[in-house]
């Protein structure tokens, strides 16, 4: 959705009040639900065996149980309390899940378009439906890339428009291809093979563009900050390129998990990266946005692309926000990975090279927040730092696995 039909929507009764807590309590029902299925529906956690759960007779009855239930909830406590009918946190995170539901509903459809088992073959994969999704994610977020980039000279055109919209659009197109392509693994070798698609760098490349859009357009929806997707997106549209060459060298097909990501942490730990490697990538975009910004003030004050940028002062912010959601995400994600190296290896840390730069990238983001947060640094300086930190991630995520090898060498190319 662009931010003008997402601001209608968070107008309408829809998003606000009584109808906005009870599907936020639904919600929290579902992944109740899910949870209780993991738990207690099956003999021990397996992705095979829990998927296969919850399109049962049984996931029906316990998503639904932990559904309607806390559907229920939400509807007695908002007639014993009417003041809690309105909820800040349910009219914010409400539509995080519609637009999980939308995605599921929009893989669900896509599933129909899947060739015949007959013409599904391991050896070539060219067939499949996601192929097309990938295709069309790549070519929306390419035209995003190229209208956020227009807009810096036309600020007041409708361009500005196409370009969140496509962005969006990139976002669900992406999403429910990430879920399609989940489905996809366990068509092959009597579903042998299926896995999460975070096993690779061509997957994890794909769902690295949907968390960057995802935070950026928030962003942008909060502080009207159109010409930092200029940059942020720039970064997005490079990734887009990297992701068409790794196709382009066999890197595409779904392949069987080497034993090491055999694991429920895999589902866990590396979104959580990606979300700091997102948050990061956005951090950057602030930080040359702030950058041109800063140019443009000292030598061409009177030019109209002037016009297109936010504030300095909301660019260090957006900068240091970005950071502030990342770096959590990351340094969980680093905890977790210690929990998952000594159940895979046998110990908690080994200073192998994706270790040892994962690290290097803690304490670089730490040190950002450190300065900011206790000696007030701002402006130019963290500018620059939030684009060399991000280039020391960049390093951490593909130079470590292109250059590199240690006990991560399964993500190295081949």
């Amino acid at each position: 959705m662009s931010t003008a039909i997402q601001s209608t929507a968070m107008a309408s009764p829809w998003f606000q009040g009584k109808p906005a807590l009870i599907r936020y309590w639904a919600y929290l029902g579902l992944i109740t639900g899910a949870a209780g299925l993991a738990l207690f529906g099956g003999d021990g956690y397996s992705e095979n065996s829990y998927l296969s759960l919850l399109i049962s007779m049984q996931g029906v009855i316990w998503l639904g149980t932990g559904a309607l239930l806390a559907a229920a909830l939400a509807v007695i406590n908002a007639m014993l309390r009417p003041e809690s009918a309105t909820s800040p946190v349910a009219e914010r995170l409400v539509a995080w899940g519609d637009g999980a539901i939308i995605m599921i509903a929009m893989m669900a459809v896509f599933t129909l378009f899947e060739p015949v088992s007959s013409a599904i073959s391991y050896e070539d994969q060219s067939n499949m439906f996601s192929i097309n999704l990938i295709m069309a994610m790549n070519v929306v977020f390419l035209f995003s890339a190229i209208c956020y980039i227009l807009l810096l000279f036309a600020p007041d055109s409708f361009v500005g428009r196409m370009a969140t919209t496509s962005a969006w659009m990139g976002i669900y197109i992406g999403g429910s291809m990430l879920l399609l392509r989940w489905y996809e693994s366990y068509l092959f070798m009597d579903g042998s093979i299926g896995h999460a698609p975070v096993s690779n760098l061509y997957e994890v490349f794909m769902l690295l563009f949907c968390i960057v859009a995802i935070i950026y357009l928030q962003w942008e929806k909060r502080y009207q900050a159109q010409a930092m997707g200029a940059f942020v997106m720039t970064l997005v549209a490079a990734g887009v390129f990297f992701e068409i060459w790794l196709a382009s060298i066999g890197q595409a097909d779904i392949k069987p998990l080497v034993p090491a990501l055999q694991s429920y942490w895999m589902k866990i730990h590396v979104p959580l990266n990606f979300v700091g490697y997102g948050s990061f990538a956005v951090a950057c975009g602030a930080g040359m946005t702030y950058l041109t910004r800063e140019w443009l003030e000292n030598h061409k004050p009177n030019g109209t692309m002037l016009k297109a940028f936010p504030t300095l002062e909301q660019l260090d912010e957006l900068g240091y926000k970005s950071v502030a959601v990342g770096f959590p995400a990351f340094t969980l994600a680093t905890i977790l990975g210690a929990a998952w190296a000594a159940e895979a290896w046998g110990g908690y840390w080994s200073w192998d090279p994706k270790e040892t730069w994962a690290l290097i990238v803690w304490l670089v983001y730490a040190a950002y927040l450190h300065v900011r947060i206790q000696h007030g640094w701002g402006g130019r300086t963290l500018a620059w730092w939030t684009v060399a930190g991000f280039l020391i991630t960049v390093f951490c995520f593909l130079g470590v696995n292109m250059y590199l090898s240690g006990l991560h060498s399964y993500g190295r190319l081949a």
